[in-house]
């Protein structure tokens, strides 16, 4: 593969990078969640990818949609 898709730090498509979100509700109908971001920045994704999420998850989150679940102990 190409290095520069290697190493980039943030998608070459889009310039968007993944991002690491904390789940803080759920709606099951729409597949969607609010997470937080950060201490005061707040978020709609879609959580369609991601099986069984709860409130208190930790996800990454890729151009507004949820790509996976991260353990404790997986971030930076």
């Amino acid at each position: 593969m190409n290095e520069r898709y290697c190493q980039a730090e943030h998608c070459i498509t889009c310039s968007d990078e993944a991002r690491e979100a904390r789940v803080l509700h759920i709606d099951q109908e729409q597949e969607t969640a609010l997470v937080a971001l950060d201490s005061t920045t707040t978020d709609e994704v879609d959580i369609s990818l991601v099986e069984h999420v709860i409130p208190g998850d930790l996800l990454l989150v890729h151009g507004g949609v949820a790509i996976s679940r991260l353990e404790e102990g997986d971030h930076e």
